[in-house]
């Protein structure tokens, strides 16, 4: 880990490409899973592992990204979860040897959270748990969770591979026309709250070309305290006589590279339709530039899904207190609560104080998980039961202030393990 963070704040990794389109290229079919081949031809991805190397790669990513349960499920291969995943990373370390890093890739389920789909917290956890092991014992050098489109399920993946494994976590997420991930996140949250949980790098790929992912990462490295991956894809794809082509070349992709490194990227490379051509143009643009130092933020930051909050730029916030025991034996109860606090605007107050005073007895999951969807504005919240404190933020897809009260200050290393930001009570 160490020697992997060191080389990010000494200059610039060059990352792989597709793996897709070059295996396309090599036979595999659209229906098929490209993870399988690394049992059924493990040679031809060795290929094209060894393809990325001789373009400059610093960094091989494992043929693993849709390598799920429930991906895998659609082709037959749900049991074979462990053995994919596995010979992924073994195929990738003998091409890397003792000079590259091999990043396991993982992608997203493909289902929706609660209350939107049905997919739970512990679900998803339980799925990315399955695929971490396997690269854990295979060797892999690092996780690289990537095109999330929902912070939800990101923070669960990272989750799983943080209390599962030692391996760093690079986390990235895709992001619409609309500057957001399908869910709503905007950039500048999902920095602040993946990084909050412990990876060593955060940024966006997939997308569209690199001028898609120029917004994302500038607003990301406005809050970002660690360095920051990117990679785009080869521009928008067309339809030509029935084929999907990528038409941007290597050196439109490549003029972009200066400006994302000026904004924090150190660590580059190319999503789908990118080969080792866009890799040889990305690592022609590096050898040109002088790269700048790092900024560091280290602000005091909490997040919603949706929204952030600076307290440096605040010292006497807008806040505003829901006691949560006052709604529990009423009418309607919490689900008054969460009407109530859906109401406030971000502008209109700076967080929400959530009060749950001595109560305990919650099914937290379903409460966070509704909240979390519905309310808008960053929360801190406040209790007398340690246990509130941690399986709230164990759920809550944002970073959440915590206000100290009764015995909650002997939790303090579980609240940081959730990226909690620690407040004193006045």
């Amino acid at each position: 880990m160490k020697e992997f963070s060191r080389s990010l704040q000494e200059g610039v990794l060059l990352y792989d490409g597709s793996k897709g389109v070059v295996l396309q290229a090599q036979g595999l079919k659209g229906a098929e899973a490209a993870e399988s081949w690394n049992l059924l031809k493990p040679e031809v991805v060795k290929s094209v592992y060894r393809q990325y190397r001789e373009a400059g790669s610093d960094v091989i990513q494992t043929n693993t990204f849709p390598g799920n349960r429930i991906t895998l499920q659609g082709h037959g291969l749900a049991e074979k979860v462990y053995e994919l995943n596995y010979a992924g990373v073994k195929l990738a370390k003998e091409i890397a040897g003792e000079d590259l890093f091999v990043a396991a890739s993982v992608g997203p389920t493909g289902l929706f959270f609660a209350p939107v789909g049905e997919l739970t917290f512990n679900q998803a956890y339980n799925i990315f748990q399955e695929q971490v092991k396997a690269f854990a014992d295979a060797g892999a050098d690092l996780i690289n969770f990537e095109t999330f489109t929902d912070l939800s399920e990101l923070r669960a993946a990272i989750l799983a591979a943080k209390e599962n494994t030692n391996l760093p976590i690079i986390a990235s997420c895709t992001f619409t026309g609309k500057g957001s991930t399908l869910s709503g996140n905007p950039p500048e949250v999902c920095a602040l709250v993946c990084q909050a949980l412990g990876p060593v790098v955060v940024g966006a790929n997939c997308s569209g070309g690199p001028d898609s992912l120029l917004a994302p990462i500038q607003k990301m490295s406005a809050v970002a305290d660690v360095p920051l991956v990117v990679k785009p894809n080869a521009g928008l794809p067309a339809m030509v006589q029935g084929q999907t082509i990528y038409q941007q070349t290597p050196e439109e992709f490549a003029a972009y590279t200066k400006v994302f490194v000026e904004n924090g990227v150190r660590l580059i490379g190319g999503c789908c339709g990118t080969t080792p051509e866009f890799i040889r143009a990305l690592k022609n643009e590096l050898v040109k530039m002088q790269v700048p130092p790092l900024k560091p933020n280290n602000r005091p930051l909490i997040a919603s899904a949706y929204s952030y909050f600076d307290f440096s730029q605040s010292p006497d916030p807008a806040v505003q207190k829901l006691a949560v025991e006052d709604f529990i034996a009423k009418p309607g109860g919490l689900n008054n609560l969460i009407e109530i606090a859906q109401g406030y605007e971000t502008g209109e107050i700076d967080y929400l104080l959530l009060d749950f005073g001595a109560y305990g007895e919650l099914d937290l999951w379903e409460f966070v998980s509704s909240f979390s969807f519905s309310v808008k504005v960053p929360v801190v919240i406040k209790s007398q039961q340690p246990q509130v404190l941690t399986e709230f933020l164990r759920y809550y897809p944002g970073r959440a202030g915590v206000m100290f009260t009764g015995a909650a200050g002997a939790v303090s290393e579980k609240l940081e393990h959730y990226g909690a930001y620690i407040l004193k009570e006045k």
